[in-house]
């Protein structure tokens, strides 16, 4: 059946509250990971995703308005699951010094994707491409307050709490360097180099606050 059906008038969508139902939405979901792996965004259509994951194309439209929804599901939980591992290493390690932080959220970053990194990339750079940006928002606003409301040891063993605009810049300075990480490609660079430039960065954006 050609073309992608993504024009299909909108109903109301049913909830995958059974267990049935539940493993209908994950086939799909995970059909389109798979046809992702091999093809781009543009090429996969509905009807693909539909016959990849051995359910009919109305059984798909019960649950997903369109290939975008199924998109939308499939980067809030990249975009969770990346904020998630960022997160853990914030707040399980309170007591390391910048640097050794740094390379713990770079590796969360770098090395948790398996072989599928070509898809997760994908679906970020679709994220930011298509100004879904505010999806990072609550990562922003967790890193923020990890840094204003609580002290934070550096290399020297020094601490120091952040003011809001301080902390907003440093988590947007960061932000930026993980995003291209876990976006670009292949890094033209090696990553020991963007943790050191990355740590001096932050190490001296801490002395200039002090």
């Amino acid at each position: 059946m050609a073309g992608s059906n993504d024009d299909t008038p909108s109903v109301r969508r049913r909830k995958p509250l059974q267990q049935r139902s539940q493993l209908k939405v994950s086939l799909i979901l995970e059909a389109t990971m798979q046809l992702l792996d091999r093809s781009d965004i543009e090429s996969v259509t509905t009807n693909a995703i539909a016959e990849k994951a051995g359910v009919s194309i109305g059984t798909l439209y019960q649950y997903f308005d369109g290939k975008q929804a199924v998109l939308d599901v499939l980067i809030d939980r990249e975009i969770g699951g990346l904020s998630d591992r960022i997160l853990a290493v914030v707040q399980q390690t309170p007591a390391q010094s910048v640097a050794d932080r740094i390379r713990m959220i770079v590796a969360a970053v770098a090395d948790t994707y398996g072989g599928r990194r070509r898809v997760h990339r994908m679906l970020l750079s679709h994220a930011l491409s298509q100004g879904t940006a505010t999806r990072l928002r609550p990562l922003f606003a967790s890193l923020t307050h990890e840094l204003t409301a609580s002290q934070r040891a550096d290399d020297a063993r020094a601490t120091k709490r952040f003011t809001p605009s301080e902390a907003f810049v440093l988590t947007h300075a960061m932000a930026g360097v993980l995003r291209g990480l876990a976006t670009a490609v292949e890094l033209t660079v090696p990553r020991e180099e963007i943790e050191e430039a990355l740590t001096r960065l932050v190490q001296g954006f801490l002395r200039s606050a002090q």
